[in-house]
């Protein structure tokens, strides 16, 4: 599929499409000087837009994507190592938040739950009276 259609079909723009590309988290395929993509392009982007969805920056999208490439572990430097446990640190940081935020979606909907009751309630009551 070529990139006017992709980014129509994910409902991303061509820009950003090419952006993602530069930056290494898109890779389509390339033939005569043209993208296509595919649908494994089209689950990267959906990834994508929900890490970012949930507070993920590019830069950290990237690092997730990268570590999920196949890591030689003999083969890590002091620098890699250091790296690695700086992503560690983050990823716990960005998991406790998003623990928290659903924490504070499931009080907000026992909130909106108890509201519904109260109005189909006080619906009930009206339809009563009349």
């Amino acid at each position: 599929m070529k990139i006017g259609e992709f980014a129509e079909k994910v409902n991303v723009s061509q820009d950003t499409l090419r952006y993602y590309e530069k930056i290494g988290l898109l890779k389509p395929t390339i033939v005569n000087k043209q993208r296509n993509y595919t649908n494994e392009d089209k689950e990267v982007i959906q990834t994508i837009i929900k890490l970012k969805m949930n507070g993920f920056r590019l830069q950290e999208i990237k690092a997730l994507f990268d570590l999920s490439k196949e890591i030689v572990k003999e083969a890590l430097s002091s620098v890699d190592i250091n790296n690695i446990i700086q992503l560690r640190e983050m990823f716990n940081h960005k998991y406790s938040d998003m623990i928290e935020r659903e924490k504070q979606i499931k009080d907000i909907k026992e909130v909106l739950i108890r509201a519904m009751m109260k109005i189909d309630w006080l619906l009930d009551k009206t339809n009563h009276l009349e």
